[in-house]
């Protein structure tokens, strides 16, 4: 793969309340890939695939700050972007691809997004953003069982508000969001089902809502913990959308069935995206002569996930909580650190993700581990 980007951006310094910046964008990438396939038996390459797309993107981009008063700053922004993509197979060994197996897209878009921030006081500041966005249409190449397939762009209408606050004369600090997002078009991937495939599609919309606390601080001088969490509803609102099940394993599906066998997944929540997210961390240090001492440990938990579009009772993820543990010694003014550490160490095992089209194929996360590190800043 080669890329090139390039931006080019130009602002104001303004002594007054308005100001403004404004820019060009430029993405040019060339990519080759390829896939082989091999006997599991004797190791003997029985298939290979190469292809090839070119990407070129550019973009327009500008925006206005404008100071009401000293406490309440409002922006607005603008962008126009084009994208182009050209997709072939140049290589299909072994393989009897179905036609097509090259496609070309090309979109233009404009997004924009109002925001504003209410300072309260020194220590609050209140804030709230609208926007849209914008993603450009994708490709997935062609194999034995299908043919080239195209998503087409999609579009995003998404609202945040929220407050963030320092603490305890600023000891601590809190950040506290919600929001809210419609997607149109959605671009999704289908992996599997009744074959080893992966073709694109769109969902005609997808909707997202959600909260988020964040919040760290000193418990003592030489304690500091954080604590963050979230919720997040997402949902597919799709009534004709339907994708293929399981294959040749058999699974429980508990969405609806069409007259054409396929499963109907309007309604169900998206792919690895769990409603609960809570992370946690705490660092205790002992400053030594010549160092610091510390002990850390990280937890993060998640709600249970579903593996694919569809639900089915042996391709749910169950709730997994993981945690770690570093102890260590920093010297030199933190340019040089030894420590021993521990992923994973409740070696809590959960399968992550599955394969539906051969047998109830799983994998799970990271087992236990531990380790000796030292880190060196030059």
């Amino acid at each position: 793969v080669t890329q090139y980007s390039q931006e080019f951006r130009v602002e104001s310094k303004n002594a007054g309340p308005l100001n403004w910046q404004s820019g060009l964008y430029f993405f040019d990438e060339d990519a080759n890939g390829f896939t082989d396939n091999f006997n599991s038996d004797t190791g003997a390459l029985t298939s290979h695939v190469a292809s090839h797309q070119k990407n070129k993107a550019w973009a327009a981009f500008g925006s206005v700050n404008y100071a009401v008063n000293e406490d309440f700053m409002l922006r607005g922004g603008l962008r126009y972007t084009k994208d182009k993509k050209d997709f072939n197979t140049v290589e299909a060994d072994r393989v009897k691809q179905i036609s097509p197996t090259s496609a070309d897209v090309s979109k233009g878009k404009v997004n924009w997004d109002l925001s504003g921030t209410y300072k309260y006081n020194k220590d609050v500041n209140f804030y709230g953003r609208i926007a849209t966005g914008f993603r450009a249409p994708s490709i997935a190449p062609a194999g034995d069982k299908v043919p080239v397939t195209i998503a087409d762009a999609e579009t995003i209408l998404s609202y945040e508000a929220g407050i963030k606050a320092d603490l305890f004369n600023r000891r601590a600090r809190v950040a506290f969001s919600i929001y809210d997002y419609e997607i149109k078009n959605q671009q999704l991937t289908v992996v599997g089902g009744s074959s080893n495939v992966n073709r694109l599609i769109n969902a005609a919309k997808t909707s997202g809502r959600g909260v988020e606390l964040d919040l760290e601080g000193f418990v003592t001088p030489s304690l500091k913990m954080s604590l963050g969490g979230s919720y997040n509803f997402t949902q597919i609102n799709d009534a004709g959308l339907a994708v293929s099940k399981c294959g040749f394993a058999s699974c429980t599906i508990l969405d609806p069935i069409n007259a054409a066998g396929n499963v109907v997944i309007n309604g169900n929540p998206l792919p690895q995206a769990p409603k609960w997210i809570v992370t946690a961390t705490g660092r205790y240090s002992i400053p030594l002569e010549n160092g610091e001492l510390f002990l850390f440990t990280d937890w993060a938990y998640r709600s249970k996930i579903n593996f694919f579009l569809y639900e089915a009772a042996e391709y749910t993820g169950k709730s997994l909580l993981e945690g770690g543990l570093r102890v260590g010694y920093i010297w030199d003014a933190g340019k040089y650190e030894v420590a021993a550490f521990g992923r994973n160490i409740t070696d809590t095992r959960r399968i992550t993700g599955a394969i539906d089209f051969s047998n109830r194929t799983g994998f799970i996360n990271e087992p236990r581990q531990f380790g000796v590190q030292f880190k060196g800043n030059f």
